[in-house]
């Protein structure tokens, strides 16, 4: 079995943070509009979105994908965002499933990791997005992608947390960021909004 990686070990922080947040009923924070223009670039089109659609049988009218995050992306919707090719999802240990990809244009890596993470639903938004602002440094909105997006200071956009339908979920690049691996991010992240009828 393999380590976890730093940012996974990160996220099963934020999960039980968040589910404090979440019962003590706190309200979110309004993280400061920005939009990086890797990520602005991407949200709303791709062939991402296009590959969601396909293998999906068009968008989700049901906008919830329930608690499974290895139902929120096929490993065909992660190859067609970051190229190369994308093992099937592997359940992990923080409401999150690991793709390993292999053979993608990012630069001096041969194979990396992506996560998605299951965070709750649209009545779980403001709690959620509290925790994030308590533990990772503050949030900044990111718009385009479902109903509501941000990404987490501490990670920026190589880490995007959407509201889409009635689901709450992230995506995370596990490597280092860049304007590709953000725009990546944010492609995958758009065509899973796809799917759930953002």
């Amino acid at each position: 079995m393999r380590p976890l990686p730093v940012r996974v070990a990160l996220a099963a922080i934020g999960v039980v943070s968040l589910l404090v947040a979440c019962a003590s009923g706190t309200g979110g924070g309004s993280g400061s509009a920005s939009s990086p223009k890797a990520v602005e670039t991407v949200a709303g089109s791709t062939a991402a979105a296009s590959a969601a659609t396909t293998s999906a049988g068009g968008g989700g009218a049901g906008g919830t994908a329930g608690t499974d995050p290895c139902s929120l992306a096929t490993p065909e919707m992660v190859a067609a965002a970051f190229g190369g090719s994308s093992s099937p999802g592997v359940p992990g240990t923080a409401r999150n499933c690991t793709f390993k990809v292999t053979g993608a244009s990012v630069p001096n890596v041969d194979a990396f990791f992506v996560d998605v993470f299951y965070y709750g639903t649209a009545a779980e938004w403001d709690g959620i997005r509290a925790g994030f602002e308590s533990n990772r440094g503050g949030t900044t909105d990111v718009p385009g992608i479902g109903s509501k997006a941000f990404h987490p200071n501490d990670a920026g956009p190589t880490e995007l947390v959407i509201l889409a339908g009635d689901t709450v979920y992230s995506v995370s690049g596990g490597f280092g960021a860049s304007d590709e691996v953000n725009a990546d991010v944010a492609e995958l992240a758009t065509a899973i909004a796809g799917t759930l009828g953002s």
